[in-house]
């Protein structure tokens, strides 16, 4: 396991400690890599055998060349080429979360809807094992390669100045712009809570209240803003596209998108409330499903899906709340979903704080995937703190159907080296 405390660290270390530092990530890196590729290869369903899959063992695979062709760093000029080489392998030449997704598709169309409905809970579950696991993989990379400029307040990219409202306000401005050019209009975006931006109390997207002087403040905390800023952007993004679907040809104008924050003791909240006309809780479930597909037609996606389309990021539909969820429950926090159907979506966004210097973590950062190993071995189990769902039926479910799994892939192999024996 890697602690987040040490990390930090690391990223205020010196020339020796960054040495150190690439040493263990020239193993560690290509460990990784080589389980998510050896967990990937062996996915049930059909999914391994799917193109989308086979080209991100590709591109994975290359990655164990690269390091296996590169030499372990034993000087300050051979770190420099290290963290190079890590530069390039952060790039991904494979857009990873569009190729899943079209192996996931590829897989729906086989099974059918009825088929895939039946097997969806568990590759939900596969996901959200593969995308925690590649949110740890890249955070080591981004770390040692922003750690090699030191800047104040700054370790890697564990900032201790981390401002929630510039932040929320550079993804409200993507998000309208964003929306403009799929929607031809965006609604207005309230930020509240530093302050910052309006003199008087402000109305919170036509709710019929207004934020008072007891939540206005101007703090900053420790966290990964990389991190907060896709969430954020997520969240926003969503609650933009459903606001502008639903009032697209209604004659009256739109009600604002509210993001609102909050310092806590404990953790930093950030709720984003929508007027787009909520999600069905018997719906409410398909908000955090991967890879979906609009069942709306021409009139957009259905009310169960409205919030699971990141309208920038290029992914598929379905992938930016399973993964602004992932980066939150990361550090121990989460994201949760309030709706009211036939009016709106409120989403919470809860963050843990990390410490100036990620020291006395909380009890749920301690036992979060920031905090774990990626271990994906043959006797490897599907953990709950490193999955961060809360369904033990599922998890053990998913864990016995992977190994049914092996179980035929290994008779196979036998049933085929037998075949072929003299």
């Amino acid at each position: 396991a890697v602690r987040l405390e040490d990390l930090y660290k690391w990223g205020q270390g010196d020339a020796s400690t960054r040495l150190r530092m690439a040493r263990f990530l020239h193993h560690e890196i290509k460990v990784r890599n080589a389980q998510l590729c050896k967990e990937l290869r062996l996915l049930p369903f059909g999914l391994a055998e799917t193109q989308g899959v086979s080209d991100v063992v590709s591109c994975f695979s290359s990655y164990v060349d690269l390091l296996d062709d590169s030499p372990v760093p034993e000087c300050d000029e051979g770190e420099r080429r290290f963290t190079e080489l890590l530069g390039s392998i952060l790039k991904d030449p494979v857009n990873v979360v569009t190729a899943l997704g079209q192996g996931v598709l590829e897989v729906r169309e086989s099974l059918g809807e009825a088929g895939y409905e039946e097997v969806r809970p568990e590759v939900d579950l596969i996901m959200d094992r593969f995308f925690m696991k590649r949110i740890g993989l890249r955070f080591l990379l981004r770390h040692h390669i922003e750690s090699a400029v030191s800047k104040p307040g700054t370790s890697g990219i564990i900032h201790s100045n981390v401002a929630v409202g510039a932040v929320l306000r550079a993804a409200a401005k993507d998000a309208q712009e964003l929306c403009r050019q799929r929607c031809g209009e965006s609604p207005e975006v309230h930020i509240a809570g530093d302050g910052a931006g309006r003199a008087s109390a402000l109305p919170l997207g036509g709710y019929g209240s207004s934020l008072q002087g007891n939540l206005t403040h101007d703090r900053q905390f420790t966290y990964v803003p990389v991190h907060l800023q896709f969430s954020c952007a997520v969240l926003l993004q969503n609650a933009c596209f459903a606001v502008a679907q639903r009032y697209a040809s209604r004659p009256e104008p739109m009600p604002a998108v509210s993001a609102i924050f909050a310092h806590g003791q404990e953790e930093v909240s950030v709720k984003v409330s929508d007027q787009g006309g909520g999600i069905p809780r018997s719906e409410l479930d398909l908000a955090w499903s991967y890879f979906d597909e609009p069942r709306g037609g021409a009139s957009g996606p259905s009310r169960g899906r409205r919030h699971t389309v990141p309208l920038g990021t290029g992914n598929p539909l379905g992938a930016g709340l399973p993964l602004a969820r992932l980066h939150a429950r990361y550090y121990g926090g989460d994201l949760v979903l309030k709706c009211t159907e036939g009016f709106g979506t409120d989403a919470y966004l809860f963050l843990n704080r990390l410490g100036q210097n990620c020291e006395n973590l909380p009890h749920g950062v301690r036992v979060s995937p920031a905090m774990s190993d990626s271990s994906v071995g043959q006797a490897a189990c599907i953990r709950m703190d490193s999955l961060g769902i809360e369904n033990e039926l599922e998890a053990a479910f998913l864990q016995r159907k992977l190994r049914e799994f092996r179980t035929r892939r290994a008779a196979s192999t036998v049933q085929l080296n037998s075949y072929w024996a003299p």
